[in-house]
């Protein structure tokens, strides 16, 4: 389809083509000159691979298959934190006390994510004979402890029991 002409068009006017949209342009191959000498790419290093560098990839298969499903473990402790800390402030006292709760919670996770991994190798790797890909289930484990743990004590915040059953008490005085 061509555009449509114009009416006032001066008829001297050279007339060029006017393109819409790209269209690819073939270009010659350029000779090589004293200016521009042809390129010619470097050996390759002998004896040493050449390494792929990601910024997702850990520098160890080890610890890339340990890191695989963090953000299941992330999302707990956000959870878990969250719910320490509205139980921690309705407390009112001390700090002391609940930094003892935070740390317990803390040092069971860990507890749970490396049983679980010992449990995975003892079925996959020894029972099983198949290898350990990814840490994933054990990220899962954790992060469910985690916020089952941070919604454990935002039920057990006392302003949140108390309205519970102020709630409670005025449903059953109007039935």
């Amino acid at each position: 389809m061509h555009p449509p002409a114009d009416p006032w068009d001066t008829p001297g006017e050279p007339t060029v083509p006017r393109m819409y949209g790209r269209a690819p342009i073939p270009t010659p191959p350029r000779e090589p000159t004293a200016e521009m000498p042809p390129f010619e790419p470097a050996p390759e290093r002998a004896g040493r691979p050449v390494r792929v560098v990601s910024w997702e990839r850990a520098s160890r298969p080890a610890l890339r298959s340990l890191a695989d499903g963090w953000g299941f473990t992330a999302t707990g402790l956000v959870a878990g934190f969250c719910g320490w800390g509205f139980w921690a402030a309705a407390g009112r006292g001390t700090i002391s006390a609940p930094y003892l709760g935070l740390l317990f919670m803390l040092i069971v996770a860990a507890g749970i994510f490396a049983l679980s991994r010992f449990f995975g190798y003892i079925v996959l790797e020894q029972t099983l004979g198949r290898p350990r890909l990814h840490a994933r289930w054990a990220h899962l484990l954790t992060g469910l402890f985690l916020t089952v743990a941070g919604v454990s004590y935002f039920a057990n915040t006392s302003w949140l029991v108390d309205g519970i059953d102020w709630v409670r008490d005025q449903w059953d005085r109007y039935l």
